[in-house]
């Protein structure tokens, strides 16, 4: 059978934080197997913002690296912060808890290897990501009534930046509240053609009395209208506020109805972030069906 989890990362609490499906069956297929149509299948039957997927890392036989790949109901996606921190947090919890491992890299197709290590014993993971590159950029005002008026933001706008690594246009706002809703439409958006390609996510945040910035994330061009805590936008999110508060850790809050808490560090010279939380297993289940059976036919269509 094959084996999948749900796990909420970045809480410590049970329906909070962002739910990822995690799938840990083909850890032993070499990643040079390609299963990217039974992968996409396999999340679109999950029906969550995304399931992530290990496969044997080339040429290592170590229980401490795997190649990881991040499916959205929709389309495999190049970077996906929750889905790892859930894979390592299962990884630990379900495979390695009786090893003195404290580390894994993922090997990616895009964006190089990615670390998780342990904090503490207490279950707090530490992401190394690329760090985001979030540079401003000018947006006419029609373009710019269009995002309000798609999102209802009645706030001023204090700032926009284009990260082109991680695809996502951020919004700095004078304030989040709860009227700020998501439209599917968002997608229809006619931005110039220059940085067309590089925007399929938009991030707003704002300042916070209680963290040193909150956050929302919308992202419909992957089939997410707005997802719960995003790892990916806190690479470009740690950058800007680094900069505006001129200090290299910070606490961020992704305020959506699920909420989540991610630490947040800048390490400016080697060009990574390191985002720490906490993780927690949902619940475990199996596709009715032998993995065998999926690896001889090839062919998903039907």
């Amino acid at each position: 059978m094959v084996t999948i989890y749900t796990v909420d990362s970045f809480t410590r609490e049970l329906f909070k934080g962002n739910p990822a499906g995690v799938c840990t069956s083909f850890q032993d297929v070499s990643s040079s197997t390609n299963l990217d149509i039974l992968f996409q299948k396999i999340a679109t039957e999950m029906n969550i913002s995304e399931t992530a997927f290990i496969t044997k890392a080339n040429e290592s036989s170590s229980n401490s690296r795997y190649f990881l790949q991040w499916f959205t109901p929709t389309n495999e996606v190049d970077l996906c912060g929750h889905a790892t921190l859930a894979t390592a947090h299962i990884l630990f919890e379900k495979y390695l808890q009786n090893s003195s491992i404290d580390e894994l890299i993922f090997e990616t197709k895009k964006v190089g290897e990615l670390k998780v290590k342990k904090c503490d014993n207490q279950g707090r993971l530490q992401l190394d990501f690329p760090m985001g590159n979030p540079q401003p950029i000018e947006l006419n005002s029609e373009i710019i009534n269009e995002i309000k008026s798609k999102l209802n933001i009645t706030q001023d706008i204090h700032a926009i930046e284009l990260c082109k690594r991680t695809k996502k246009l951020l919004i700095h706002i004078s304030s989040i509240d709860d009227n700020i809703k998501p439209q599917q439409n968002l997608i229809d958006i006619d931005f110039p053609s220059s940085i067309r390609s590089f925007i399929r996510g938009i991030i707003l945040t704002s300042d916070s009395k209680t963290y040193d910035f909150i956050s929302r994330y919308f992202a419909p061009w992957n089939g997410i209208l707005e997802d719960p805590v995003t790892g990916s936008a806190h690479t470009a999110l740690t950058v800007y506020w680094s900069r505006l508060l001129n200090k290299t850790i910070l606490n961020g809050y992704q305020k959506s109805a699920r909420g989540g808490h991610i630490e947040c560090e800048l390490d400016e010279k080697n060009q990574r972030v390191f985002l720490r939380g906490y993780a927690v297993t949902v619940m475990q289940g199996q596709l009715q069906i032998q993995k065998d059976y999926l690896l001889e036919k090839k062919d998903y269509s039907e």
